[in-house]
């Protein structure tokens, strides 16, 4: 099995612009929210304006060639095989410390079915001391149009990412002992979710698809499987789209929704306050 820290550091040698990013993480500068039972943490990462503040709209995505696609990714940037379906690849502009892109090697809609659940839950199995997350189409993925999950280091998270956080974002965490029965699992969440209609459209548009909004973490650690679903209500808030002072480009994905949010404009960072921040988290997450 492919070692991810050995990967991590050969990929950090050959590819220069993603070693940069990286080493740009060490100047981050954060604010820090109190909700009494949890934190709340803003980071301000400019390094991640490329996905964050990316155009989604159907005819941008059409228009642009697709950055997860292996003809088009930088000649420096590697990948690892991973069984016959998926490329492992370094993330040059990350969040975390040790980020990861798991890229299906066909130009595929990011949409779950049964197949990808089962790889979501192999990847946890085969790398114990990470997390592997998944963004919905509309959860915050910055390539919709291309499948993909990511895996991050353990550590960068401040508490556990089942940690409820009440009266802000809405969490759904359950623990299995196998691969298969946090599957079911999964599978039945995702059904209640879409009020039954999980999977029952075939459409190749990225924005018609019965899969309800969520982002999706699972953690393999003391011999269970940890998967966490975030309910969503919307890919932004209505202030990434104002016209006024109000306006933040912010673009909530999986990692915000724990309690990291990131923010890649300094302007943003600076006004972003406890309710600004309250207004945004009830405006994503979906109350359940």
């Amino acid at each position: 099995m492919t070692d991810l820290n050995f990967l991590f550091e050969s990929e950090l040698k050959s590819y220069p612009k993603a070693a940069e990013n990286y080493k740009k993480l060490e100047l981050i500068e954060t604010k820090e929210f109190d909700f009494e039972s949890y934190r709340i943490y803003v980071h301000f990462n400019p390094a991640r304006a490329v996905s964050s503040l990316a155009k989604l709209d159907a005819k941008s995505i059409a228009e642009r060639p697709c950055f997860l696609c292996d003809r088009n990714r930088p000649p420096e940037q590697g990948s690892v095989n991973y069984r016959d379906r998926f490329d492992i690849c370094i993330n040059p502009f990350p969040i975390c410390d040790k980020h990861f892109t798991i890229i299906s090697k066909k130009h595929e809609l990011q949409r779950l079915n049964n197949e990808k659940i089962d790889i979501f839950y192999s990847l946890a199995d085969d790398f114990k001391d990470w997390v592997v997350l998944y963004n919905g189409a509309k959860s915050g993925a910055s390539a919709p149009d291309h499948f993909h999950f990511q895996v991050v280091n353990t550590d960068y998270f401040t508490y556990p990412i089942e940690t409820p956080m009440p009266g802000l974002i809405s969490k759904i965490s359950f623990s299995s002992q196998t691969a298969d029965d946090a599957a079911k699992e999964l599978k039945e969440t995702l059904l209640k979710l879409s009020d039954g209609k999980w999977l029952s459209l075939e459409s190749s548009d990225p924005a018609d698809s019965s899969e309800p909004q969520i982002n999706l973490f699972c953690e393999h650690k003391n011999g269970q499987f940890i998967t966490t679903v975030f309910p969503r209500n919307c890919h932004r808030p209505r202030q990434f789209y104002a016209e006024d002072e109000s306006k933040l480009m912010i673009s909530p994905g999986a990692i915000d929704m724990t309690g990291h949010l990131i923010v890649a404009r300094k302007e943003d960072f600076e006004k972003i306050s406890k309710e600004v921040l309250i207004d945004v988290y009830h405006q994503v997450s979906r109350k359940i």
